[in-house]
């Protein structure tokens, strides 16, 4: 059976996270893997008059019953997902080191559908432009990675919006959603993204786009055009005139994505995403 991992510091917003993933993981009939690491790297001998290898036992102990704690407070939460449900398991796990490289570890070993994780600060932008542990398991993941903003708990999921430039990429994006789409039943909308003064996107490339998109035979499907010098309020304008509960953006070092965040106004406007964000690998596997 596949499973959700969902990564956790102890933070609220973590919390918040989890619960999300506890929900998705009834409807997609999937377990849980509920993992927390951290980087021990003595810097000192003694820290606080405590020898380095103590304090890091310490820590990690800490760290094992915060994770049971939380484990027992989602497993409550599955005895409560409505009849018909599928009631996941949940597995612990605690390791140290990187996170990113801890995270591609358990998708080499792991049948992973999909990994869940909190936004610190509740910008979602800022986590994916600036760095932070977000972009490091993004660079590591091959599965799609669900970012949870502070605030925004995704309590329901009705209509999701893909931003994609037609790249014949983006289409295995478009198959995954469909997928999931039949099980939790949302509806999809496509926003075509033009970047100011970039090139035009020809006719027969968007045409061969739609055509693929068609034989997925997904039964709400909507497109709509955004684009401009300022984009990424466009972009979000369209998903709070629309209401769209989730964004999904296309993991990809040469789309538009990429190139958008070269834009010397693109930190300015960072923190005006607080809409839930989907990060699907182009590399994606497992779909």
């Amino acid at each position: 059976m596949k499973k959700i991992l969902v990564l956790t510091d102890f933070s609220d917003n973590a919390r918040q996270a989890a619960e999300v993933a506890v929900t998705l993981a009834g409807r997609l009939h999937a377990n849980i893997i509920l993992f927390n690491t951290y980087v021990g790297e003595p810097i000192i001998s003694e820290y606080g008059g405590t020898p380095w290898p103590i304090q890091q036992l310490v820590w990690a102990d800490e760290d094992k019953e915060k994770l049971q704690f939380l484990k027992e407070e989602l497993q409550d939460m599955v005895r409560q997902l409505p009849t018909g449900s599928h009631y996941p398991s949940i597995d612990e796990r605690h390791d140290t080191g990187s996170l990113g490289s801890r995270v591609k570890s358990l998708l080499a070993q792991e049948n992973i559908e999909l990994i869940v994780m909190g936004a610190a600060t509740g910008k979602t932008w800022e986590h994916l432009l600036l760095g932070s542990d977000i972009s490091d398991v993004i660079e590591h993941a091959d599965r799609p990675v669900l970012i949870i903003p502070k605030g925004r708990p995704l309590k329901k999921l009705q209509k999701v919006t893909l931003a994609t430039d037609f790249d014949e990429a983006d289409l295995k994006a478009v198959h995954y959603l469909t997928r999931i789409g039949r099980l939790l039943d949302f509806s999809l909308e496509i926003i075509h993204i033009s970047l100011w003064g970039g090139k035009a996107i020809p006719a027969d490339q968007r045409a061969s786009f739609k055509q693929h998109v068609a034989k997925y035979n997904f039964p709400d499907i909507s497109y709509e055009e955004a684009g401009g010098k300022d984009l990424i309020p466009r972009l979000n304008h369209l998903c709070a005139a629309n209401a769209s509960d989730l964004l999904v953006l296309v993991h990809n070092h040469y789309n538009w994505l990429s190139r958008l965040f070269k834009q010397s106004n693109t930190q300015a406007l960072i923190g005006q995403q607080e809409l839930p964000v989907l990060i699907v690998p182009e590399a994606m596997t497992g779909i």
